[in-house]
């Protein structure tokens, strides 16, 4: 090895991780082309324990006063991390190809080896520095970004598709929770116009006396308003129910529907918290968005019956009947 060659590597595998970063912002994986591994989840796994372990390797050996005596073996360390690296991008390229994968674990490997391999430039644009200055100063601060990208990957591996499903779900409970607290308030009294949502003006104020609902349509409100809170209880209880029932057969198209059913059925949630807070009363919108809500929870709930074949079915039927 001559003395550029490790300038050199390094200039390779800032150019590599920069464009590998591209690929995937731009979700062009295709243009990698893919391996040919019979277990391509199991390699990933594998390949990503290598990298967290050449990081280590490489935050060692390019420490300044390390890398002025062993410069042939900061050569061979990076190289190895740089091999490992292509050999995941393909594997990526390659679990893109296999439709059998359920797109939305697939999609979250994709997302965090995009940030694994982002950090990865950040280390090429430091051992490039400490190269250049090979002074006492040089810090690997992106090594720790990378055993935490790494971290994250292996448990993602290691859990499954299910795993990630029931901690998306989650998400979800806590997303309608924010609203759905102070909508069961205001449902109790929604003459009491509070800016929740910070639409009111100065020219709202002034014109308040002229929103006031009048005895018969405040009672129409709170009737409306009530029915819809314990709908919205219902629809929280089954979609929490999937957060520990589902089983291992659950196939990964089946995930797929759940984590698409339950997502519209937060964001219809919030939009009707909205409007009805809002408008203060029901509209063709509103209409719609509680027959979205409906539709796609009552789709849910028979989805998770056709999956379980045992008493947990029956509560699914059971959630059915109540609901409507």
């Amino acid at each position: 090895m001559t003395k550029p060659d490790l300038k050199a590597l390094i200039r390779s595998f800032n150019d590599a991780t920069q464009y590998w970063v591209n690929i995937l912002n731009s979700k062009e994986i295709n243009k990698v082309t893919p391996s040919k591994i019979e277990k391509p989840l199991d390699e990933l796994l594998k390949l990503i324990k290598l990298i967290k372990a050449h990081t280590t390797k490489v935050g060692i050996i390019f420490k300044p006063e390390t890398l002025q005596k062993q410069e042939q073996t900061a050569y061979n360390t990076l190289e190895s991390l740089s091999e490992s690296l292509v050999f995941t991008v393909s594997v990526l390229s390659q679990l893109n190809n296999d439709k059998n994968n359920s797109n939305i674990y697939y999609q979250e490997i994709l997302d965090q080896n995009r940030l694994l391999i982002e950090s990865n430039v950040d280390l090429s644009t430091e051992l490039m520095h400490i190269y250049e200055d090979k002074t006492d100063e040089g810090r690997l601060v992106s090594i720790g970004k990378i055993w935490s990208n790494c971290d994250s990957i292996i448990s993602l591996l290691e859990n499954g598709a299910l795993s990630l499903l029931t901690n998306k779900i989650k998400l979800s409970i806590s997303l309608i929770d924010d609203g759905f607290d102070e909508f069961s308030e205001w449902a109790k009294n929604p003459e009491e116009v509070d800016d929740t949502f910070g639409f009111s003006d100065e020219e709202d104020d002034e014109n308040e006396d002229e929103e006031s609902l009048s005895e018969e349509d405040l009672n129409k409100l709170i009737e409306y308003s009530g029915k819809w809170v314990k709908k919205i209880e219902l629809v929280k209880l089954l979609i929490a129910s999937f957060k520990k029932s589902l089983p291992k057969s659950t196939t990964n198209s089946q995930i797929d529907d759940i984590y698409d059913l339950q997502k519209n059925i937060t964001i219809l949630i919030d939009k009707f918290i909205v409007e009805l807070m809002l408008n203060r009363c029901s509209s063709k919108e509103i209409d719609t968005i509680t027959n979205d809500i409906s539709k796609n929870s009552i789709t849910l709930a028979k989805l998770a019956e056709s999956i379980h074949n045992d008493k947990k079915s029956t509560w699914y039927s059971t959630w059915i009947i109540k609901y409507d």
